[in-house]
């Protein structure tokens, strides 16, 4: 993201203010000759408030996103013209009016906007040239003030100045604030980018590594399977986010990564999520589960398989993954040890209901290693519940239940 410049911020605000400003200067001009007040030469004021107006009406079309920019170039030249004929035209109001129609009052106006658009030696400039032009208004235009007045009109512009100088330089400190802050977070978020893509790299090289001492038989060869894919899933949690500059995860991309990486192409395996971003710590929890759980489905279920992740409301978020159970009939006992749930019968849980369900082993301590990760992850780190829903068929529905509001635990 980036960063502009504050001074160029601050002036670019100011060039609002300014345009309020003339057309203000302009209204009050008006205002006072339709009230009748002593005016000399009420022509020529008229002719000098219409000439500010159509010159005041041209500022916008003045290209100032390509001259704010330059701090001492164009930018600076028009700014100073601007200041400039913010004055001529008000010491030429208060000679062609008299001073007794008090047009150097505007001068108000224009103190803050210099205090803002200008810096250092050329702020001092302009405002040794804003107290020149009101001495020489008030020396030159007939109908003059009384001493008193001329000097209680000065101790105001000399406070207005004091007060404008104090806010401009406050908005300046705020304006470098917020420009600082942005670049520190800009920074910390690359930073954080760089080390999402390390660790991915890491964990890569962590499992290809442990798939070089993988042994040739079956039951040893799986377990590395397993806890390589467990690291994969893990590493592309952290690829998804060092593409997100550590920010937060969108639901259904990484599901989806982690399918890709847990399932190979000819396995049926499909993806539904609602539209959820995902803290990273949640995102690392969920990546883990969700791999244990499709590879779990891989395993002992039979295609078609389903991962859904939907919100429930209030913050509520439900996983489920479904698999559509063996080809044939499998024997409950056999089946819900692999799952780590329970057999008919085996734990009091009768038959089921007229839709094939029986009742979820949410109580059943699960007896693999996958199973019970998943189970400690839910609880333990995403706050949540985890159940296993096997069916007379078969098949089974592993369901997470967490609330993704609750992601500000960093002892999980």
């Amino acid at each position: 993201m980036p960063v502009e410049h504050p001074p160029a911020d601050a002036r670019r605000e100011a060039m609002r203010a300014g345009l309020l400003l003339g057309w203000l200067s302009v209204a009050a001009v008006l205002v006072e000759l339709a009230l009748g007040m002593p005016v000399r030469h009420e022509t020529a004021v008229v002719a000098l408030a219409l000439a500010a107006a159509i010159g005041n009406g041209a500022m916008p079309f003045v290209p100032w996103g390509r001259l704010l920019p330059e701090r001492y170039s164009g930018a600076g030249t028009l700014l100073d013209l601007w200041a400039g004929a913010l004055l001529v035209f008000v010491g030429a109001l208060v000679v062609l009016a008299g001073a007794e129609a008090r047009f150097d009052l505007l001068l108000f106006l224009v103190l803050p906007f210099i205090a803002v658009t200008h810096e250092g030696r050329r702020l001092a400039a302009w405002l040794a040239a804003t107290a020149i032009v009101f001495a020489a208004a008030m020396a030159l235009a007939p109908a003059p003030l009384d001493a008193g007045e001329i000097a209680l009109h000065a101790v105001l512009l000399i406070a207005s100045a004091t007060l404008a100088l104090a806010l401009a330089r406050a908005t300046r400190r705020t304006a470098e604030a917020a420009a600082r802050a942005a670049a520190a977070a800009e920074l910390e978020q690359a930073l954080l980018a760089e080390s999402h893509h390390r660790i991915k790299n890491s964990l890569q090289t962590v499992a290809d590594l442990l798939l070089l001492g993988r042994p040739e038989d079956a039951s040893g060869g799986e377990a590395f399977d397993a806890t390589a894919a467990r690291i994969r899933s893990i590493a592309a949690v952290h690829h998804l986010l060092a593409g997100e500059r550590g920010g937060t995860v969108a639901a259904d991309e990484l599901l989806r990564t982690v399918v890709a990486a847990s399932a190979s192409p000819r396995e049926e395996v499909v993806v539904v999520s609602d539209e959820l971003r995902l803290h990273s710590a949640q995102a690392q929890q969920l990546g883990v589960i969700a791999n244990e759980l499709v590879a779990n489905a891989l395993r002992h279920g039979g295609p078609p398989i389903a991962v859904v992740l939907a919100s429930a409301g209030g913050g509520e978020v439900v996983l489920e993954v479904r698999d559509g159970g063996r080809a044939g009939a499998v024997s409950a006992g056999a089946d819900a040890a692999s799952r780590g749930g329970s057999a008919a019968g085996g734990n009091g849980a009768g038959a089921g209901g007229a839709d094939g369900r029986r009742a979820p082993s949410a109580t059943a301590a699960p007896t693999g290693l996958g199973l019970t990760l998943v189970r400690q992850i839910a609880e333990a780190g995403l706050g949540g519940s985890f159940a296993l829903d096997a069916r007379d068929d078969g098949s089974t529905i592993a369901v997470l239940r967490f609330n993704v509001a609750d992601h500000a635990h960093p002892d999980r």
